[in-house]
C-alpha cells in the first residue's frame, strides 16, 4: 500500500502496524486482495485484518522485526533505540541528504563485476519501489545502488516454485545417502514437460522479441571478459594457456551447461579465483620441473572427480552455512585478485627490456582503457542523448572501447616509431598457443604421460591436494552465484537444480577441459546477473491517483539464449587473426576496470571507509548503520577485515595453494568465532542468514 500515503503522522495499514503485525500481509498481492474483495478503493485507509486468506503469516524473527521498524518509521523515529546498550541515541536520517534519484530504469551495464551477496538487493534498475516519505511525497528504493531512501519496507514473501512438489528444497539434505538431492534436481528440471518448455519458452508468446536482443548483448558480455582473462593467462603461463584456449573453453563449457544444467541462466566463464590458482599451480610445477599441462590433465581429473562427489552427496546443502560474513570476503578476494594482476602485468612492462616508448605508451593504453570505460558506465546517468541512446551505448562501452582502443593504436604506434609494442598473442589459425621445441603446436589432446619429457608418477599425488581446492574454488564461485540468480524476489516458476549443475560441471565440463588442456570454466556472476536482468519482464501500473511504478512480473526462463550466446563464441574463433590487431595492454585495462568496478556494492569496503568519514551524516542509510554503534560495525569489519588480508597476503609470500582451505576456514570462524565476539541482535543486522 505504498502510493496510498497520506501524511507523515499517518500508520500504515492501521495502527495494529505499530505491534509488528505488519508482517502477516506483503505488501502487492495481499493487499490488493484484500481491497477487492472488500471493495475499498485505492487511497482510502485499510485497516489490517486478523488473517489475510490465501497469505500465510512470517514467523521468521527478522520478519517481525522488520515490520516493526516499518511501522515506527511510518509514525515517528525515536531518538533512542530501546535495549542499545547504554541507552546510546539511536542514529537519526540524514538530515539535508537529497534522496536518491528514482528514474534509472536501465539494466545494469554491461561488464560490471557487482559480485553482489545474498544479502544485497537485486541488481536492478528497473525494479524502483515507491515508499512514503516523511512529506508525504513519494520516493524510490533504487534497486542498483542496493542501497534505501529515508523508509525500509518489510520483504516481500514469494512462494517458491518447488513448494508442493513433495521434494526437500534445493539446498536441503534428501535424507538419502546417495544421489537424492541429484535425483530431486532432475525430476524438477529434466523432467519432459519442463525441458521441452526451456526451449519452446524463448519462441512462445512474443517472448523472442526479448531473447532475440539479449543474445548478442550478452555474446559480447561473454566474449570480453574471455579476451581478458586469456591475456592474462597467456602471460602467467607463459604461453602455455592462451586466448584460444579461453575462447573455446567458454563455448564448449557454455553449450554443455545449456543442455543439461538445472539452471541455465547462470553463464560460465572465468573467474578471479580460478586465474589466482591457476598461477599458483604453474609456478609450482616450474619450480618442480614438471610440464605444467599433464600436471594440470591430473588437477583436472581429480578435481572433477571430488566435484562430481559434492553433487551426489547433496553437499550443496552445507551452503545454508554460508553467511554473508563470507560472502563479503570472497567478493573482496575475487576483486583484489582481479586488481593485482592487472597492476602485475603493469609493473612487468617495465621490468621488461622494451623501449621506453613502449613502456609509456603500453601504461598510457592501460590507463586510457580504464578511463574510458568508466565513463561509459557513468553515461547512462548522464543528460546526454536520451534514455535509449544512454543505456545503448552503456551497455556497450567495453566493446566500443575495445574497437577504437585498438583501431587509434595501430593508426598511431607506426607514427610514432614504436615497434616493440605487444599485442595479443594469437595463433594465425585455431590451434594451441603452445608451440613445442620441434617448432609444431602441441596437439589438442594433453597426453597425461608427458608431452615432451616422461611425468613422474609423483606428479599424480601432488596434483590431488591442488585439485581438492580447485574444487572448493569451483564450490563456491558455482553456489554462491546460484544463490544470488535463484532469488524468489527475480520470480522464477522454475527450480532450480544445484546438485545438477554441479555434476554438469564434474561429469561433462571438468574432463573435457582436462583432456584438452583448456582453463576451468565457474559460474560468473556478473555475466549470470547480466542474463538475467536482460531477460526480466516489467510492468508499470498506475493507481487512481496517477502514481506510476514499475515492478517485476516474471522473467523468460528458457535455454536458448544460453546456447545461442556459446555458438557465437564457437563462431568468434573464425576472427582470430583480427585479434592480432588488438594490443595486450588495452585488454589488461579492460581486466583493471573489471577488477576496480567489482569493488562497488560490497559492504565490507563500504563499512572500512567510514573509518575515515568522520562527518555521520555522509554514512550510508543502511540498517546497520541506524540500529548498531560505531564500534561494532568496525569491529564486525575489522574481524572480516583480517581475515580477507590473511588470505590475500598467504596468495603473495609464497603459501597461495592454501587459498581456498582458508576461504572455506571463514565457514566455521562465523559459526564458532562471531558469535562469542558479538550479539545476536548484532549479528541479525550485519550477517542476517537468508
Amino acid at each position: 500500500e505504498r502510493s496510498s500515503f497520506q501524511g507523515p503522522a499517518q500508520p500504515l495499514f492501521g495502527p495494529s502496524v505499530a505491534h509488528g503485525a505488519m508482517a502477516d500481509l506483503p505488501y502487492d498481492d495481499a493487499v490488493d486482495d484484500y481491497r477487492r474483495k472488500n471493495q475499498i478503493p485505492v487511497g482510502d485507509h485499510l485497516p489490517l485484518p486478523e488473517h489475510t486468506p490465501q497469505y500465510s503469516r512470517t514467523q521468521s524473527q527478522a520478519g517481525s522485526r522488520a515490520a516493526s521498524k516499518a511501522a515506527s518509521r511510518m509514525t515517528s523515529r525515536p531518538t533512542s533505540k530501546p535495549g542499545s546498550r547504554g541507552g546510546s541515541p539511536k542514529r537519526t536520517p540524514h538530515a539535508g541528504r537529497s534522496p536518491r534519484r528514482s528514474g534509472k530504469n536501465d539494466p545494469a551495464p554491461l561488464l560490471e563485476p557487482q559480485h553482489e551477496t545474498s544479502a544485497d538487493k537485486p541488481v536492478n534498475t528497473a525494479e524502483v519501489y515507491i515508499v512514503p516519505s516523511s512529506s508525504g511525497q513519494q520516493q524510490g528504493v533504487d534497486m542498483e545502488e542496493g542501497k534505501k531512501d529515508d523508509w525500509d519496507m518489510p520483504a516481500i514473501e514469494i512462494s517458491n516454485p518447488w513448494d508442493g512438489d513433495g521434494m526437500p528444497g534445493p539446498l536441503e539434505w534428501s535424507g538419502k545417502w546417495v544421489f537424492g538431492g541429484l535425483i530431486n534436481d532432475c525430476k524438477r528440471r529434466l523432467n519432459p514437460k519442463t525441458y521441452l518448455s526451456d526451449w519452446t519458452d524463448a519462441f512462445t508468446g512474443g517472448n523472442f522479441a526479448m531473447v532475440a536482443p539479449a543474445t548478442i548483448f550478452l555474446f559480447f558480455a561473454c566474449y570480453a571478459p574471455a579476451l581478458a582473462f586469456g591475456a592474462l593467462f597467456d602471460i602467467a603461463t607463459e604461453g602455455q594457456v592462451g586466448i584460444i584456449e579461453m575462447v573455446l573453453s567458454t563455448a564448449m563449457c557454455g553449450v554443455i551447461y545449456a543442455l543439461f544444467s538445472g539452471q541455465p541462466l547462470t553463464i560460465m566463464g572465468a573467474t578471479g579465483p580460478e586465474l589466482a590458482y591457476t598461477i599458483v599451480f604453474y609456478n609450482i610445477c616450474t619450480q618442480l620441473g614438471l610440464e605444467f599441462l599433464p600436471a594440470r590433465w591430473w588437477q583436472g581429473m581429480w578435481t572433477a572427480l571430488f566435484t562430481v562427489m559434492c553433487a551426489i552427496f547433496d553437499w550443496s546443502a552445507l551452503m545454508k552455512y554460508v553467511t554473508v560474513f563470507t560472502e563479503e570476503i570472497f567478493s573482496s578476494i575475487v576483486s583484489v585478485l582481479e586488481i593485482a594482476a592487472a597492476l602485475t602485468a603493469i609493473i612487468n612492462i617495465f621490468l621488461s627490456d622494451r623501449s621506453i616508448g613502449t613502456q609509456l605508451f603500453s601504461v598510457i593504453l592501460t590507463a586510457g582503457t580504464y578511463v574510458s570505460c568508466v565513463k561509459f558506465r557513468e553515461l547512462r546517468a548522464s543528460d546526454w542523448f536520451n534514455k535509449t541512446w544512454r543505456k545503448h551505448i552503456s551497455n556497450y562501452g567495453v566493446v566500443i572501447v575495445i574497437f577504437f582502443g585498438t583501431l587509434i593504436t595501430n593508426l598511431v604506434v607506426p607514427a610514432m616509431g614504436i615497434n616493440d609494442l605487444q599485442f595479443l598473442n594469437v595463433p594465425e589459425s585455431v590451434r594451441p598457443t603452445l608451440t613445442l621445441s620441434n617448432g609444431q603446436p602441441r596437439p589438442w589432446m594433453v597426453d597425461p604421460s608427458g608431452i615432451e619429457k616422461p611425468f613422474p608418477f609423483w606428479g599424480v599425488f601432488l596434483a590431488c591436494p591442488f585439485a581438492l581446492g580447485l574444487t572448493i574454488l569451483g564450490y563456491l564461485d558455482q553456489n554462491l552465484t546460484e544463490v544470488i540468480v535463484n532469488k524468489k524476489e527475480r520470480l522464477f516458476k522454475k527450480s532450480p537444480g544445484y546438485h545438477l549443475d554441479l555434476f554438469v560441471c564434474g561429469a561433462g565440463m571438468y574432463p573435457l577441459l582436462s583432456l584438452m588442456g583448456l582453463p576451468f570454466t565457474h559460474a560468473a556472476t556478473v555475466r549470470s546477473l547480466a542474463h538475467v536482468i536482460a531477460l526480466t519482464q516489467y510492468e508499470t501500473v498506475e493507481d487512481a491517483e496517477g502514481n506510476r511504478e514499475t515492478r517485476i512480473v516474471g522473467i523468460i526462463e528458457q535455454r536458448f539464449t544460453h546456447l545461442a550466446v556459446h555458438i557465437l563464441m564457437f563462431v568468434s574463433l573464425t576472427l582470430t587473426p583480427l585479434l592480432k590487431l588488438v594490443p595486450q595492454y588495452l585488454i589488461i585495462g579492460i581486466f583493471l576496470y573489471l577488477g576496480v568496478s567489482s569493488i562497488r556494492g560490497n559492504n565490507m569496503f563500504t563499512r572500512m571507509w567510514l573509518v575515515l568519514t568522520w562527518e555521520k551524516e555522509r554514512w550510508p542509510d543502511e540498517d546497520w548503520v541506524e540500529e548498531l554503534e560505531d564500534s561494532t560495525i568496525h569491529r564486525f569489519t575489522g574481524l572480516q577485515f583480517v581475515c580477507f588480508a590473511i588470505i590475500v597476503l598467504l596468495r603473495y609470500v609464497g603459501a597461495g595453494g592454501a587459498m581456498p582451505f582458508l576461504i572455506a576456514a571463514l565457514v566455521p570462524v562465523r559459526l564458532w568465532i562471531v558469535p562469542r565476539m558479538f550479539l545476536a541482535e548484532e549479528i541479525a543486522v550485519l550477517d542476517p542468514r537468508k
